[in-house]
């Protein structure tokens, strides 16, 4: 049922997965959810086995600008997500990218805009900030934080994180300062982006609404130089 509230709460957005209707039975329940052709981190796999000569970054900017565009609009009803992943990003038509998957969706505090977790729920911890690893606690910036692996993902053509550490070495590494390796092909400014997502403190991470702007620029002044990656 947490998904369903979460989804009606938010409403229609074009680049948040839309819900047909529901229907509940007993203790389980059933949603019916619009169609989409696959999903981000298919599409990426698929890429990089595809096209070994370049990858249209313009098509991966505007994913991400589409992706931000929907995080931003769940934070607005102080809402986090908590699952954002690139396995949770619908494609329609291979254009048009939507948020997916509110099983984790909580409403945080209007006052400290956190959510408190308890220790029991089964969560990503490969995709969580440090302080939620650490003390469950999580808000905008720590879906930010998720976003920033996200486009690792995206920009390793669907590499694991951290692939050679195990769920409890994860918060370790992070503390002791190291983060994901970049791959070296991944423009400048991009990069940049990808490093402020994982600021150890949350207040200095961007917002998803200035993300927006950071991909809207990018694309907006990019020229054709500026428009492949090399995989």
């Amino acid at each position: 049922m947490q998904e369903i509230e979460a989804i009606k709460r938010i409403g229609f957005n074009e680049h948040i997965v839309s819900m047909l209707g529901w229907c509940i039975y007993k203790d389980s329940y059933c949603i019916a959810f619009e169609l989409a052709s696959l999903n981000l981190l298919s599409h990426v796999r698929t890429l990089g086995e595809r096209d070994k000569n370049e990858i249209d970054l313009k098509h991966f900017i505007s994913y991400l600008w589409q992706i931000a565009n929907a995080m931003s609009v769940i934070a607005s009803h102080k809402m986090v997500h908590r699952d954002l992943a690139a396995r949770n990003i619908l494609l329609v038509d291979e254009n048009i990218a939507k948020v997916s998957d509110f099983g984790l969706c909580c409403d945080i505090d209007n006052d400290t805009l956190i959510y408190q977790a308890s220790l029991t729920k089964k969560l990503p911890m490969k995709w969580l900030s440090i302080e939620a690893l650490a003390e469950r606690r999580f808000s905008e910036k720590s879906d930010v934080w998720s976003f920033g692996v996200l486009m690792y993902e995206m920009f390793s053509l669907g590499k694991a994180p951290y692939a050679s550490l195990e769920n409890s070495e994860v918060l370790g590494f992070l503390q002791s300062g190291q983060r994901l390796e970049i791959p070296e092909d991944v423009p400048e400014e991009l990069v940049l982006i990808m490093e402020s997502c994982w600021e150890e403190g949350p207040a200095q991470r961007p917002t998803f609404i200035s993300l927006m702007e950071k991909f809207r620029d990018i694309l907006e002044t990019s020229t054709s130089h500026y428009g492949y990656l090399r995989s």
